[in-house]
């Protein structure tokens, strides 16, 4: 299913976010509104899009673009916003497989020796021993995704940087098979 498209242009004027619908909607139609915090631009123009079109939030996109002192910086906002909610789908799973951790270990050593492993006071393990053990699951969460953005940062196209993973992971594998037999050799002179 196809929805439409609204391109959302964000700029700052004073001490205001001020969102403007700069595509997608009829002829005589202007949504625009300004905004006191970053956050509320995303809900409250999607509001004013659906009030304007009939359109339920749920059956439209959004193409923001982000325009500062004349300039576009609309990919590196993006690139922004995207490594920062993985990095904090990586600090919820850190933290799951932590939880996870402290629970399996405060059966079987003291919470100075967790804390030790871990790095953390005592007394945070305590806390953590006395919370919600979750799952256990061991899965990187949005690996892709992850991959995709690093991939995207570095400017390549899919198609060089898998080629390039495929040859840093070749030339891992032999550097270790290369140390692996050095150790062998060794071994066998002494």
């Amino acid at each position: 299913m196809n929805y439409p498209t609204f391109t959302v242009t964000v700029s700052r004027e004073d001490t205001l976010w001020v969102a403007v619908v700069t595509n997608g909607l009829e002829r005589g139609y202007v949504g625009a509104d300004d905004f006191e915090h970053f956050a509320d631009i995303d809900p409250g123009m999607r509001e004013i899009i659906a009030d304007l079109t009939g359109i339920q939030p749920g059956q439209f996109t959004v193409s923001w673009r982000y325009e500062f002192g004349e300039e576009d910086e609309t990919a590196l906002v993006l690139e922004y916003q995207e490594a920062h909610r993985i990095a904090e789908d990586m600090a919820e799973w850190r933290d799951r497989v932590r939880s996870r951790l402290v629970s399996d270990l405060s059966k079987k050593l003291s919470q100075r020796a967790v804390a030790d492993l871990l790095g953390l006071s005592h007394q945070r393990v305590n806390q953590l021993s006395h919370g919600p053990v979750p799952e256990l699951s061991l899965a990187l969460p949005a690996v892709d995704e992850l991959a995709d953005a690093l991939r995207r940062s570095l400017g390549m196209d899919r198609e060089g940087f898998l080629k390039a993973i495929a040859q840093l992971n070749s030339f891992a594998s032999s550097s270790n098979q290369n140390q692996e037999e050095g150790i062998a050799s060794s071994a066998c002179r002494g």
